[in-house]
């Protein structure tokens, strides 16, 4: 680990890599700070708190229909039973760090170990600072997660590169590869990538240890056999359509721009990232690293990388649409650790050396301000359409959804404290068997309004054909793509 006396100790290379650590320290103090003290929240970071708060049984219920593995949900709710004193949102932040921090002293422990300060240093600056990845350093979502467990994996594949007989290695790179399958399906597919390459390099050079290679290949499709029949069931829900547009050539050009240009929104849906002269920059100094250093082992970080959207786009082509732009967030520290070997390799060239450096630390100065002012305006809608769902409904009354997702984000965040039921079919006649319920009409007598929340599938048809006076309430509604209507019915 980094020690004070290692600036007296160490070369000029050596110190600046020490710098290069704490500039990323920075960047991650920062973030964090920014990340729990401005609590902005969209539809599917809503989704996570909900789904936390649930007891066990419900999550492993639930879990097999949503279309991602289910790990990162328990991590998170193992949290939320010992951060009892916090709020769930802060809570979820907390989560979504705690990945950043492990690869940081992973940075200074294997990657210094195996490569030196420099490259541990300018690789911990990257994670930190690099185009999207503060964004995702504070989701509440699990591509943080997916992040750590293939950044170690591919560190853990050097360690066995380096250690043909150390056993310990591929238990650790074994355990990881599990993690990431259980984290998201498109981190399995980073840690596959990994595997492959690492199958190619023991075939080629080290054969004896192709047995450990497929031990460590089959315990790991073994233990996620039991997930395998949950995947077939998502996959066949899926098929009739799902929401990620089809892939074109403007995708693919918009997935470069999202890994090398400073973000300037946050993408939730189909929106594109167009070219831009900063990205464009990034993308020539990667391809001219490459090319005048050509050292293999960061070659092929990178290679690993590229493969998750060559598969995901393939896959999208060949089935249905199914890639996102942020299912590359797991796989970007196999980018950037092959980028800060290639980058450390050029120190002898001092000029070039410190004018891609400074470029690095303008990319991430950039990013950095996006994502305060990015993180602030979620925050403020956050809090305005909070501030109004309480002000126009407020607590102790009855609440009807027609959307499951809507019903669990207002139950579990936005809008707790009432009654919620939740129907997707016959919803006319469901209403109505609710208002006329004794339970339902005791609560009423009480004082409990009721509402019915439209999520989107226009049934208002339907319920006032059960002959319901419906009332339309207002609210202030600025969280992107998360529409509803709230209706106040007459009794």
């Amino acid at each position: 680990m980094l020690k004070l006396n290692d600036f007296k100790n160490n070369s000029n290379e050596d110190n600046l890599g020490i710098i290069l650590f704490i500039i990323g320290i920075i960047f991650l103090l920062i973030t964090t700070y920014t990340g729990l003290t401005k609590i902005g929240l969209w539809y599917d970071e809503l989704y996570s708190i909900a789904f936390a708060q649930l007891p066990i049984s419900d999550m492993l219920f639930i879990g097999p229909k949503d279309v991602h593995p289910i790990l990162y949900y328990l991590i998170f709710k193992s949290f939320t039973k010992i951060l009892t004193f916090l709020d769930i949102g802060v809570v979820g932040k907390i989560v979504s760090l705690i990945p950043i921090y492990l690869i940081g002293i992973l940075s200074m422990t294997k990657v210094k170990k195996n490569f030196g300060y420099l490259t541990a240093g300018l690789f911990f600056l990257c994670i930190t600072s690099m185009p999207q990845l503060m964004i995702y350093s504070v989701e509440v979502r699990m591509y943080s997660w997916g992040l750590f467990f293939v950044t170690a994996s591919l560190i853990y594949s050097y360690e066995i590169i380096k250690n043909n007989s150390n056993l310990k290695n591929w238990a650790i790179l074994t355990i990881l590869t599990i993690g990431s399958a259980y984290t998201h399906y498109f981190s399995a597919v980073g840690s596959f990538s990994i595997y492959v390459l690492l199958f190619i390099y023991l075939f080629k050079n080290n054969k004896e240890q192709l047995k450990y290679w497929f031990l460590s290949a089959v315990i790991s499709v073994i233990v996620f056999l039991p997930w395998t029949l949950i995947v077939l069931n998502q996959m066949a829900t899926y098929e009739s359509g799902y929401w990620i547009n089809p892939i074109t050539l403007n995708t693919l050009i918009s997935y470069v721009y999202f890994v090398l240009s400073p973000a300037t929104f946050f993408i939730q849906a189909n929106e594109l990232v167009s070219p831009t002269i900063l990205g464009s920059i990034f993308l020539l100094m990667f391809l001219y690293l490459i090319y005048k250093v050509r050292d293999k082992f960061a070659i092929a970080s990178i290679a690993a990388f590229i493969m998750v959207p060559i598969i995901g786009a393939l896959l999208s082509l060949a089935v249905q649409p199914c890639f996102h732009h942020r299912f590359l967030i797991p796989s970007l520290g196999c980018l950037w650790l092959g980028f800060s070997i290639l980058l450390a390799k050029m120190y002898e060239n001092k000029k070039l050396f410190y004018i891609i450096l400074c470029f690095i630390l303008i990319i991430g100065v950039i990013g950095c301000v996006n994502f305060i002012n990015i993180q602030t305006q979620d925050s403020t809608d956050t809090e305005i359409e909070m501030n109004s769902l309480n002000k126009v409904v407020g607590n102790g009354n009855v609440m009807i959804v027609d959307f499951f997702p809507i019903f669990f984000e207002l139950r579990g965040y936005l809008l707790p404290n009432n009654h919620y039921l939740s129907f997707n079919e016959d919803i006319g006649m469901h209403v109505k068997e609710v208002i006329n319920d004794p339970g339902i009409q005791s609560e009423i007598a009480g004082g409990s309004k009721v509402y019915y929340i439209d999520g989107g599938y226009e049934n208002i048809d339907e319920v006032r054909a059960q002959g319901i006076n419906l009332e339309e309430i207002g609210f202030n509604q600025p969280l992107k793509n998360n529409s509803f209507k709230i209706y106040k019915i007459n009794i």
